[in-house]
């Protein structure tokens, strides 16, 4: 039976269930071997993984004995790598369909995620696979597993080594901590975009992005994974030169340069549909009394687009409409 996603739906079990809590043990101790060199203690990934303490002997107790883990010291063996693997192939690839064809905010895409990653079957997977056209990367920058679960490495300069004037590739922006997570994608921050950091000031950071200045807490950092660009990079020259649409005004034209990285999905879609594409010139028809939505010219069509939406297509070359 299919839910709405087209999807087989979830079994009927719970967070408690001994398979699911064995699976998330598995999973966050990959996640912990991958990130850290040192020993890893049962109690970090019982915290992790949110194992109730009552239930952590009996998962520890199972993997051993299916020769999925070691004991001492803590970590994976090939068959528990793999596995850890496969769910991470599950929730990376069920979060970019998420970005892609559901109407869900950013921030809900992990939870969803963490429930779908023990359910989906072998025909779920290709299927997504085959919809999706065999991504490499989730919406948040993290790559797929390969179906015989190979992991890409990747080298990566860490967020909280920026210095201020340097310009940053977006690389990933981790999505556990929801209030940070929320805090960057409000301000269009996405896997992909081009940063420059402009001043640490105190407690928060001053950014520039698609031609619009933003601040963020400093902490919100350690969310977001970053790859320096030297200042003649190509995504650099363009970085400095365009701006919103949003910013157009009545009686300017401009051309469409791009739709940000951070529109995803069928918005994403939708606007290409629309003839918000890369050359296309576009103006303003006219401003609603409230100042928005706004009514565009794109194509010699005339299309309303909330603030929202606009704020996502970038532009370059505004220039007064000619007479």
């Amino acid at each position: 039976m299919l839910n709405w996603f087209g999807l087989s739906k979830p079994h009927k079990e719970t967070k408690t269930s001994t398979h699911i809590l064995s699976e998330d043990f598995l999973k966050a101790l990959y996640e912990q071997s991958r990130e850290s060199k040192q020993t890893i203690s049962l109690e970090s990934i019982r915290e992790q993984a949110n194992i109730p303490q009552d239930k952590l002997a009996e998962v520890v107790g199972i993997l051993a004995i299916s020769e999925d883990i070691v004991v001492s010291p803590l970590g994976l063996t090939p068959s528990g790598e793999q596995r850890a693997l496969s769910l991470v192939r599950a929730h990376r690839m069920y979060e970019k369909y998420l970005a892609e064809h559901s109407g869900y905010a950013p921030e809900e895409w992990h939870s969803k995620a963490d429930e779908m990653e023990h359910n989906l079957g072998k025909q779920d997977k290709e299927r997504i696979m085959a919809l999706l056209r065999n991504p490499l990367w989730d919406p948040h920058g993290d790559p797929i597993p390969t179906e015989r679960y190979q992991m890409p490495e990747s080298h990566r300069t860490i967020a909280t080594e920026v210095e201020a004037g340097t310009w940053y590739k977006v690389l990933h922006i981790e999505d556990d901590d929801k209030k940070s997570f929320r805090q960057i994608s409000s301000i269009g921050l996405a896997s992909g975009t081009t940063i420059q950091i402009c001043a640490l000031e105190g407690e928060r950071i001053k950014l520039f992005l698609d031609g619009q200045y933003y601040y963020l807490p400093k902490t919100a950092l350690r969310s977001i994974t970053l790859a320096a660009l030297d200042d003649d990079d190509a995504d650099v020259l363009r970085a400095r030169t365009v701006l919103p649409l949003t910013a157009l005004k009545v009686g300017q034209m401009a051309t469409i340069v791009a739709l940000s990285p951070a529109c995803v999905g069928a918005m994403r879609r939708r606007l290409m549909d629309l003839g918000f594409v890369r050359g296309s010139q576009v103006s303003i028809d006219m401003r609603s009394p409230m100042g928005n939505p706004t009514a565009y010219v794109v194509r010699q069509t005339a299309i309303a687009l909330r603030e929202d939406q606009a704020r996502f297509i970038l532009v370059e070359g505004i220039q007064a409409v000619p007479e």
